[in-house]
């Protein structure tokens, strides 16, 4: 408990020195006790002996000089005026004499120069003297304030103002509460309360404090609270500060600045001094940690570092967290380069780049007929990446309509357009910040979009529909396509711009007759144990077939085999007779066209996605059916329109419907 001595000139008003007496005990509790003093009564050669001292005037200085244990922690009582009568004074009209009451002439001035001080300047303030009591010097005042001082006032004033006793200051308390080392919970809330009470003329120290109080604190229990030790020290390396965790790993016990070497050990204070700080981090009561050193710098000038030690297990929890969270969105990627099936040279040369290219932030454009992998090359890249542990984000531009796809893109604010959400959406460039998105589809896109998606490229910000404010994004972007882009950009569908941007690195997935090597075992991770069911002149004839479908049909044609114990028709039937091109042969009958087309269609329809026109011409060729790409489209619409058919875009592709299946079984 703190020993706090007030010291008054006199002994005179005890009623005034009683309740500032409450008013101190009352803020400060039990944590100190206050006694009072009197120069007037003092005997010669006394000190008095106290934590720290309040005096009511400066003046009071030079005769304590000597007669106080420690004059740094002398501090000035100054008075505010509650709020609750300012309203009243503010009242009064302008240019009124107003008498200043008080129980001695310079405690009336001090009081007056508060009231001017918090703007109470309309009116005219003159102090009173009470040595004149009984003069005519005050005859013509009619109004007059005064603080609980009543007896005191001349009798015949009309209107008397009582403001009560003046309340100790805000900054005398601040500076009391300093000098005592009493900054706790406790004393600052019964401090708040007070100066809330108070009329005080710098409103800026008030909100000052408040305002660093509840900053402060939140930092304190943030910081004090966090998981990782965190320690800071000056550019000497010199322990100034130290969280709870820091204390409890290094068994810090005093406060008091302390050398880092003392704190944490020779050992790894000598990592820590190191420029660039080991990867591998320091083992500490058994558990591995990961330092990480940051200076606090003032412009150029290092003032100190703060210190972080995190904790393995803390770290991974961290990871797992987040792994949970973003495959809860399905923002991850799932497939690495040891799930690419693959013996061929051109498989092995592939990967090998890729692995090189994932070390980078470089854009990636992949090449390939559809069904070839390039998704699954994708996500291999953004796992081998050190971007791992962000999200990844795929998206197929041909599925969606233009603006649906500019929405999922780029995102929107609240009210953009019909339908928006109110709180508007974040786009999967933003959702995607810090990882990789995936462009698949991406010659698809419509010239607007392409305009957009330059940008993005370029300067690496997006923005929102409906906003007028760019956002910096550290998103990889990947693209990937089954059309010739350069051929496109000739036709003039595709900008030559956007496509020199994208085609920075180009990764090409050669098509499954170009690689006939990986059939075989591509089919065998599919089948599993039932691989060994397939003899060897099925394994011929898938060796031997071209897979227009690549290894999405390879997929389908072991799902078949799983199923009904044989290979589709396409794989083990004769193609019939050749047509004509353009258009199906005479000798072909249409309905056996159809056929053969319903019967592909439903051996590639899957949940999620069907075969595109390109396979299914590409299948029906292999089969001897030569028919043109026109005339195709003519069979697709008469069957989408007889319902046994459905028609997507992009890789959802046409499917066969259940009518569809029940025509030719």
């Amino acid at each position: 408990m703190k020993k706090v001595a007030v010291i008054y000139n006199n002994s005179d008003n005890q009623e005034v020195i009683r309740y500032l007496k409450e008013n101190l005990e009352k803020i400060f509790e039990n944590y100190i006790i206050v006694e009072n003093y009197y120069l007037s009564e003092l005997d010669a050669g006394v000190k008095i002996d106290a934590d720290a001292y309040i005096i009511t005037h400066e003046t009071m200085l030079y005769p304590l000089k000597e007669r106080v244990a420690n004059y740094n922690n002398i501090v000035t009582m100054y008075r505010s005026i509650s709020k609750r009568h300012i309203h009243e004074i503010s009242e009064i009209p302008d240019g009124t004499n107003v008498l200043m009451v008080n129980d001695s002439y310079e405690t009336a001035v001090q009081t007056l120069c508060s009231l001017y001080e918090l703007g109470m300047n309309h009116v005219n303030l003159i102090p009173y003297d009470p040595k004149d009591n009984g003069s005519n010097i005050y005859n013509d005042f009619e109004v007059c304030i005064t603080p609980n001082e009543i007896h005191l006032v001349p009798s015949h004033i009309k209107k008397v103002i009582n403001i009560g006793y003046r309340e100790i200051s805000f900054d005398t308390l601040l500076r009391l509460m300093n000098r005592l080392d009493l900054n706790f919970d406790l004393t600052n809330r019964n401090l708040v309360r007070h100066i809330r009470e108070l009329a005080e003329p710098d409103i800026y120290i008030y909100n000052y404090y408040l305002n660093n109080f509840v900053k402060n604190y939140v930092f304190d229990s943030v910081i004090n609270e966090s998981h990782t030790a965190l320690i800071v020290t000056n550019e000497e390396y010199t322990m100034l500060f130290s969280n709870n965790k820091a204390k409890a790993l290094f068994d810090i016990k005093d406060s008091s600045p302390l050398p880092m070497s003392d704190v944490v050990g020779i050992d790894i204070f000598s990592k820590i001094q190191k420029e660039i700080m080991p990867k591998d981090g320091t083992m500490l009561n058994g558990i591995q940690y990961f330092v990480e050193k940051t200076p606090i710098m003032l412009l150029d000038e290092v003032m100190g570092y703060y210190i972080v030690f995190q904790n393995e297990k803390d770290l991974r929890d961290i990871e797992i967290t987040a792994k949970k969270l973003f495959e809860k969105k399905g923002l991850y990627a799932k497939y690495n380069f040891s799930d690419i099936i693959h013996v061929s040279p051109a498989m092995k040369e592939c990967i090998k780049t890729a692995r090189t290219v994932s070390l980078t932030d470089h854009t990636v454009l992949i090449t390939g007929e559809s069904g070839t992998g390039k998704e699954l090359l994708a996500q291999s890249i953004h796992n081998y990446s050190q971007r791992n542990k962000m999200p990844f984000v795929a998206i197929n531009c041909a599925a969606l309509p233009e603006s649906l796809l500019e929405s999922e893109l780029f995102g929107y604010e609240s009210g953009s357009f019909t339908g928006a959400k109110k709180s508007g959406k974040l786009g999967l460039f933003e959702q995607a910040n810090g990882g990789t998105i995936l462009l698949d589809e991406i010659g698809d896109i419509s010239p607007h979009l392409q305009s957009r998606l330059l940008r993005v490229l370029q300067e690496r910000q997006i923005m929102r529909i409906g906003s007028d404010r760019m956002i910096n994004i550290d998103t990889r972007i990947i693209a990937a396509t089954n059309r010739d882009l350069m051929s496109e950009v000739d036709k003039g569908n595709f900008r030559r711009d956007l496509y020199y941007r994208l085609n920075v690195i180009t990764l090409r997935i050669e098509p499954l007759r170009n690689r006939r090597e990986d059939i075989l075992p591509l089919m065998s991770n599919f089948l599993g144990p039932k691989y060994n069911q397939i003899s060897d002149s099925d394994k011929k004839l898938l060796s031997s077939y071209n897979w227009p479908g690549n290894v999405r049909e390879l997929e389908n044609a072991a799902i078949h085999y799983n199923t009904l114990s044989a290979f589709p028709g396409c794989l083990t039937s004769p193609p019939p007779a050749s047509a004509e091109s353009g258009k199906a042969s005479n000798s072909t009958d249409i309905l056996s066209v159809e056929s053969s087309i319903l019967k592909i269609i439903m051996e590639n329809t899957q949940l999620y996605h069907g075969i595109g026109r390109m396979q299914l011409n590409t299948q029906l060729k292999f089969m001897g059916i030569h028919i043109g790409d026109s005339s195709l489209r003519n069979v697709l619409q008469d069957l989408q329109e007889k319902g046994l058919i459905t028609k997507g875009k992009g890789r959802s592709g046409t499917k066969i419907t259940e009518a569809g299946i029940r025509k030719i079984t």
